[in-house]
């Protein structure tokens, strides 16, 4: 349902770029809500969820075209496994401008193993930075759920954001453990992925996509 071909995927990028957006890091909104720090004219975030491998091999080279960068949601079980990056593709995405972040030690529903909710968001931040040697400072919860202990926990861990989910386009400080974000489908085409951007261009210039099951 989420995954986005490149021919898809690119023609997004293009109308972002021609668009005016430009790419923020989770780190520069917070301090942008908290401290004013400057952001440009249309600030968006990109984020890719379990560090599937086509983050780095698919996604990483389109958005360089564009001057994009993202943020990349690791499950930590899932490093190295087929299909997903390894730790030299973690630090590739890094070293290009990339944000990392935990999305949890194995990707559970953190509503539905409470007793789990530690381990999966403290200890992951603690795993993925001592396996990856780079910052890990925001933390995306699992199916977007969460409850009172989780958000304890992600404070307590030290993260300075979370990501939840949410259709709501302006971002606040108090909501900062729960950032809203949007899914972006494989069956939507150029129209649907425009009608959630908060800036928009031309709407009846749009061109036609042919979405690749």
């Amino acid at each position: 349902m989420y995954y986005v071909s490149p021919d898809t995927f690119d023609q997004q990028m293009n109308l972002l770029y021609q668009w005016g957006y430009k790419t923020i890091s989770v780190e520069l909104l917070v301090r942008a809500l908290k401290d004013g720090a400057q952001l440009p004219p249309k600030p968006i975030i990109l984020t890719f969820d379990d560090g599937s491998e086509t983050t780095y091999t698919t996604a990483l080279p389109i958005m360089q075209r564009y001057g994009f960068t993202g943020t990349s949601y690791i499950v930590y079980n899932y490093v190295g496994i087929p299909g997903y990056m390894n730790v030299d593709q973690i630090q590739g995405l890094y070293a290009a401008g990339w944000e990392i972040g935990s999305h949890g030690l194995s990707h559970a529903d953190l509503t539905a193993r409470p007793e789990r909710e530690g381990d999966e968001i403290v200890e992951s931040r603690r795993r993925l930075q001592s396996l990856l040697d780079v910052p890990v400072l925001s933390f995306a919860y699992p199916f977007g759920a969460n409850d009172d202990d989780s958000l304890y926990f992600v404070q307590h861990a030290g993260y300075v954001a979370a990501m939840g989910l949410g259709s709501e386009t302006m971002q606040r400080y108090k909501n900062r453990f729960y950032l809203y974000r949007q899914p972006v489908k494989g069956i939507d085409d150029l129209k649907l992925f425009s009608l959630l951007l908060p800036w928009r261009g031309d709407m009846d210039n749009l061109p036609a996509l042919t979405i690749v099951p």
